[in-house]
């Protein structure tokens, strides 16, 4: 059985954050919902000492990989849904 294992990272900008405690404020709502909501694997990886700059990794593992492409367009989607985190590009490689 092969396993499949795919990481996404994206940059958020988050515009309303005047302070990084602002910035961790949205981001940290965001991320425990992704946790939650559609059980991610999901940190901030960089530009973490920037005020409106989040830089977050997201893996994903599995058997199959259409359904990891699934997965991860719904975490894209997820993402992109909150109008506080604006996403500023993001990348997809297979390990």
């Amino acid at each position: 059985m092969a396993a499949h294992v795919g990481l996404l990272t994206i940059v958020l900008r988050i515009e309303c954050a005047d302070s990084l405690k602002d910035k961790r404020h949205v981001l940290k709502g965001l991320l425990e919902r992704a946790r939650r909501d559609l059980h991610l694997s999901i940190a901030e990886v960089g530009f973490q000492n920037h005020i409106r700059l989040a830089e977050v990794a997201v893996a994903f593992v599995g058997s199959n990989r259409r359904t990891i492409e699934r997965a991860k367009e719904a975490a894209i989607a997820f993402l992109e849904s909150d109008p506080r985190a604006i996403n500023d590009g993001c990348t997809w490689e297979w390990l």
